[in-house]
């Protein structure tokens, strides 16, 4: 009996979480596809060292298209590529779906960046 609650006396450490890269995005997003929503669980886990809830949750997320990696680069870096590129109006379009901004807030966000 002794064993039993030891480990209730000396709990394993949590597992370091880490972020679900675009490549375990992906595999996960083919798993849940082929309709595998288990092992796209399984896989979210063993890839990030959450729990089995948030997992679950991250898997939902994916599958309903609410969820998926950060794009590369800063978002101050993505906005001065579309200003550049003469695309003020989607800037100010992905500022605010990425930090819940209104527009007009997104916009002075832009503006106040520097274009170098």
């Amino acid at each position: 009996m002794a064993g039993f609650f030891d480990r209730f006396r000396n709990p394993e450490p949590e597992p370091v979480r880490a972020e679900l890269t675009r490549e375990g995005y992906e595999e996960v997003l083919g798993l849940l596809r082929t309709d595998n929503k288990i092992l796209a669980i399984k896989r979210i886990r063993e890839l990030t060292g959450m729990g089995l809830l948030e997992a679950k949750n991250l898997s939902e997320a994916i599958e309903a298209g609410r969820w998926a990696p950060a794009p590369d680069g800063s978002l101050a870096d993505r906005v001065r590529e579309l200003v550049a590129e003469d695309r003020v109006a989607d800037a100010v379009r992905m500022v605010a779906q990425e930090t819940g901004m209104t527009e007009d807030e997104a916009s002075r966000f832009i503006g106040s960046l520097d274009q170098g």
